[in-house]
């Protein structure tokens, strides 16, 4: 998938995120983000949830106090052609992705991506919500699952992290004399 059909995707799942709940004027405070995390965390099933997953969203968007690269390589399950249940199963997904992230960034009070953090994040909400929902079964999420018990997640993670280094080197060039 081309980086700019994956915009064109993401596009469509942030929105979606963002309208769930009112967007507030002033700037989403780090307590604020961590209290909406914690609601994700324990139950991204809950009703609570959905709002949690905006106010997330809105500081992984707005916030300079981290950084999280959107892209297929770290959100593989984000895809178009599904039924809209499942999108928005999709959509919690990739909250908990950004709620994880974001979680490690401000813990380290540094501004580094973590897909990682982010990914077990995924991982563990996606449990939550094959609980209730048994019938969902997203591949993209079982194959994170499947690193994860091999013992290979975190190398994958650390690939990840290394392209991104190398597209940014290779985007903006050390200046030379």
């Amino acid at each position: 998938m081309s980086s700019s059909t994956f915009c064109r995707i993401a596009c469509l799942f942030l929105p979606a995120l963002f309208m769930l709940t009112a967007a507030k004027a002033d700037p989403i405070s780090r307590r604020e983000v961590l209290a909406a995390i914690a609601v994700l965390d324990k139950d991204v099933t809950s009703a609570e949830a959905v709002n949690a997953a905006a106010v997330v969203a809105r500081f992984g968007k707005e916030s300079d106090a981290v950084l999280i690269t959107v892209g297929t390589e770290t959100l593989p399950w984000v895809q178009t052609d599904v039924p809209e249940a499942e999108a928005k199963v999709r959509a919690l997904l990739m909250a908990a992705y950004f709620a994880g992230d974001i979680k490690s960034q401000l813990n380290k009070r540094r501004p580094a991506d973590d897909p990682y953090s982010g990914w077990l994040a995924a991982i563990k909400a996606y449990r939550q919500i094959l609980k209730k929902q048994p019938e969902m079964v997203i591949p993209e999420m079982e194959d994170l699952i499947s690193k994860d018990k091999a013992g290979t997640l975190k190398a994958a993670a650390d690939k990840v992290l290394k392209e991104q280094d190398e597209d940014q080197d290779d985007n903006h060039p050390t200046n030379m004399v």
